[in-house]
């Protein structure tokens, strides 16, 4: 159970060592009998990171900065012959995965860029023991995002038994394999099921057909957007993914949208990053798959090869939260236990304020940092049994400034 603190006084002294986004943290702690009291500390403004309008890539800049969202990767494909090796890696192998039948080459009559779009045609041939060709591209080697606006301009292949998708994996398998450490659709189309756009994510807990997301359906049915054609036009798909949040968007049209929650199918049962492990960097990839258990489920109709996926650009955004940032973090208020069994709690708070945006919190357990977290919520294990252990909590935002400290005694 949760205690108030009805008889600290506490004197914290905290050191902070910067580096990037991280910081260590020793702590001291003195205790005496006293009234309620809020702890107050010295919180330490940092600014002095390079304006991100500053760092637009060359080749970005022609496009424009709309909503804060400023350009920090992009490929306009205004090149011809391969992708650019600084940007992708072609990813050459035999299908291995999904039960799909493509092979994956880097020859140009699979995988070409003709001076205005990234064109990856799947060919019916006889190619490495499969029956069709296709391509696969990642930015695995040589770029990772953590957070922004990620954007594709294409117009999709025809077909039964196409499945053209535009995905993020993490870097690092940190929280495990798939689906472990997450997985972001911002795009994927099956043949069979002509202009039924689909975005999900997959988690420890909802993979597989269990993802959660949408599909265009929903805006299709409001006449959010005209008769949707994805075959013969071109359309924008994107995610915006911040530390709480995945939003899908077509054509930038809302149309799905999943959040962080403490109690997601009703159980708290487990650690945060079950359910959202998406606090590490990901990758982007696009590929052009032929057949598998889902683009397949219809069978594959051989009369439509050669088919294209047609790519304009790739874009990632980002927003400034440094450059601007004034002021520190509120402290987080109203912590809650949404389960308590034994020595672990799950522990809610209501999130901090920051006049940009708060990074991460950081949780001391009994004078120890025990967790970071980028969502107001974490499992807490290992508390001392029959004791009252003390809980602090504390934001930080991009800037490195820190919050006043959320203090509470948890009764195990």
């Amino acid at each position: 159970m949760i205690k108030k603190l009805l008889s600290l006084s506490l004197v914290f002294v905290f050191a902070f060592v910067f580096i990037g986004c991280d910081i260590i943290t020793t702590t001291t702690m003195t205790e005496t009998t006293t009234t309620t009291t809020q702890t107050t500390t010295t919180t330490q403004i940092t600014n002095t990171e390079t304006p991100l309008t500053d760092l637009i890539p060359e080749e970005c800049s022609v496009i424009d900065v709309v909503d804060g969202w400023v350009p920090v990767w992009c490929d306009e494909f205004s090149y011809t012959g391969t992708v650019d090796p600084t940007k992708w890696t072609v990813n050459v192998k035999k299908a291995d995965t999904n039960d799909e039948k493509q092979y994956y080459t880097n020859r140009t009559e699979n995988l070409y860029v003709d001076g205005n779009n990234l064109i990856i045609t799947a060919l019916k041939e006889s190619y490495g023991g499969l029956a069709y060709t296709s391509s696969k591209i990642w930015t695995k080697d040589t770029q990772s995002f953590k957070y922004g606006k990620f954007e594709m301009r294409a117009m999709i292949p025809y077909g039964r038994g196409t499945w053209p998708a535009f995905w993020m994996m993490p870097s690092t398998s940190k929280y495990g394999g798939w689906p472990d450490s997450g997985e972001i659709d911002i795009m994927e189309h099956v043949g069979y099921d002509l202009n039924n756009v689909v975005g999900t994510i997959h988690t420890e807990r909802f993979y597989g057909g269990n993802g959660r997301g949408g599909n265009t359906s929903l805006i299709e049915s409001k006449g959010l957007v005209p008769i949707i054609d994805v075959v013969n036009q071109y359309h924008t798909y994107s995610v915006i993914w911040d530390e709480t949040s995945i939003t899908w968007y077509f054509d930038d049209v809302q149309y799905a949208k999943v959040s962080y929650s403490s109690s997601i199918g009703g159980t708290a049962n487990y650690d945060t990053t079950v359910d959202w492990p998406f606090d590490q960097n990901f990758y982007l990839i696009l590929n052009l798959a032929i057949g598998g258990t889902w683009g397949g489920a219809m069978g594959i109709d051989d009369t439509i090869f050669p088919t294209a996926l047609t790519v304009d650009y790739v874009r990632v955004y980002q927003q400034d939260y440094v450059s601007g940032d004034t002021q520190a973090p509120s402290a987080p208020t109203n912590p809650h236990i949404v389960k308590q069994s034994g020595t672990s709690v799950y522990l809610t708070w209501t999130e901090a304020e920051d006049d940009m945006n708060i990074a991460k919190y950081y949780i001391y357990v009994n004078n120890a940092l025990v967790k970071k977290s980028a969502v107001p919520g974490v499992l807490i294990t290992n508390l001392k049994l029959d004791y009252d252990n003390y809980i602090v909590i504390m934001a930080e935002d991009y800037a490195g400034n820190l919050s006043m400290p959320l203090e509470t005694i948890i009764t195990t």
